[in-house]
């Protein structure tokens, strides 16, 4: 419906503020959803005008490497970030 802008969220990464059943038993790897958003985009002509963002347990320049190869142009960081604000990452915040 006109998107210009598509958020790959990966299964990995979180700060556990949602229900448990939710961390542990749902979502795919960040490098799937990337991979089949960038394919079918491609497919249908429609690469252009869209831009990928992933986020989800990125950690290292590894990471994002490997996002930017499979088609994400934006890098979202939460865990990071946190940890320089004080958070001790019990993942306790459900």
């Amino acid at each position: 419906a006109k998107a210009d802008h598509i958020l790959i969220a990966g299964h990995d990464g979180g700060t556990g503020a949602s229900r448990w059943t939710g961390i542990k038993h749902a979502g795919l790897p960040f490098e799937l959803g990337i991979a089949e958003t960038h394919q079918t985009l491609v497919l249908n002509g429609l690469r252009g005008r869209v831009s990928l963002e992933t986020d989800g347990c990125l950690r290292s320049g590894l990471d994002v490497a490997l996002a930017c190869a499979l088609g994400a142009e934006m890098f979202g960081f939460a865990t990071a970030p946190l940890i320089a604000m004080g958070c001790i990452m019990m993942r306790k915040c459900h």
